[in-house]
């Protein structure tokens, strides 16, 4: 009875999750196409040059293996695991991410690390806590540059500041949890006692334990230089492949490094929101908004961004479907392990 009462409940919350991430796509999806002219938008797709798909796909591949190398790195402290083994797994979690609601992907991605490479969950989430935080602190990095280069737009100031605060915070709490865990490690023991019953205590502090040396990897200078560098290689191999693109409508020109930081800075942060499936309209409604702002028709550029993220859709969702096919896994295995596990 009590697991069935346990089941409802976690299925309760992860539908409210996927409510409160469809909610958020339609009004960023919204604001980002209330100006739509289906006929101007059809033009700007019929006028296209597509040749340009090969290059940003490429690029975006490349990306692919940056992210790879640096979970690589962010793993090291558990295991070595080969790259060859760790990119079927980091490739399947974010197809899956485009699949399943509420950045779900990341949790098929940890469950898909145990089940593949016999890393545990609390230390899997570790260390996609530092991927998220890295990812954000590097897209904070490129507005800061873009600043520099040009000045930061009234805009999208508040937006800076909020994601430096946000960011930087988190990065504080992720070096507190790798410098002195033993009184991370005490105060949870502390919660721990007073918070849960005793029944559980034993499992749940087991997790706690194995959560707080996760992030043991990133006290190394060594892996710490190389998450920095794979974290800005990623994101400048995906900047690249969206300037790329951008030829393909033939605004390519028009945009300098200063507008493209802005765009590529703002679009990614806004996927840090709760969203729909494939960050819809989180993803978007930023880009628009600011290849609007620096003079692009608005019209050229929903079509544009409906082509990149539908692009970046298909790279991700085939990429993770092809690695699933090669492991012999279906769809129905992810559902099956995700179902199990939030019933545990």
């Amino acid at each position: 009875m009590n697991n069935e009462h346990s089941t409802a409940s976690q299925d309760r919350r992860v539908n409210g999750g996927a409510i409160i991430g469809l909610i958020v796509s339609s009004v960023s999806l919204y604001i980002a196409v209330q100006n739509l002219q289906l006929s101007k938008v059809w033009l700007a797709f019929r006028q296209a040059n597509y040749l340009w798909i090969g290059p940003a796909v490429a690029l975006y591949l490349i990306a692919l293996l940056a992210r790879t190398a640096r979970w690589q790195a962010l793993l090291s402290s558990e295991r070595r695991i080969p790259f060859r083994a760790l990119l079927p797994t980091i490739a399947m979690g974010r197809g899956a991410n485009n699949i399943y609601p509420f950045r779900t992907g990341e949790i098929v991605r940890v469950l898909l690390l145990r089940r593949r490479n016999d890393i545990s969950l609390p230390a899997g989430l570790a260390s996609i806590l530092v991927e998220r935080v890295f990812d954000g602190l590097t897209m904070v990095l490129f507005l800061i540059l873009a600043g520099f280069i040009g000045g930061i737009p009234t805009y999208l100031r508040y937006v800076v500041w909020m994601a430096l605060i946000v960011f930087g915070a988190a990065l504080a709490l992720v070096y507190a949890l790798v410098l002195w865990p033993t009184l991370i490690q005490q105060m949870a023991e502390w919660f721990i006692a007073r918070l849960i019953p005793h029944h559980f205590r034993p499992r749940v502090r087991n997790v706690a334990e194995r959560f707080i040396y996760g992030f043991a990897s990133i006290k190394s200078v060594l892996t710490l230089t190389l998450v920095l560098v794979f974290s800005i290689s990623v994101w400048t191999a995906e900047t690249i492949s969206y300037r790329l693109l951008m030829n393909s409508f033939g605004f390519g020109a028009d945009i300098d490094l200063h507008q493209l930081l802005l765009m590529s800075g703002a679009a990614n942060l806004g996927t840090a929101l709760p969203s729909g499936p494939g960050n819809l309209g989180t993803f978007d409604a930023p880009a628009i908004l600011v290849l609007t702002q620096v003079g692009i028709p608005e019209n050229t550029a929903i079509s544009y961004q409906t082509l990149l993220h539908a692009l970046l859709w298909c790279t991700e969702t085939f990429a993770g479907l092809w690695f699933m096919w090669r492991s012999g896994l279906r769809k129905a295995d992810l559902d099956r392990t995700l179902a199990e596990q939030t019933g545990d």
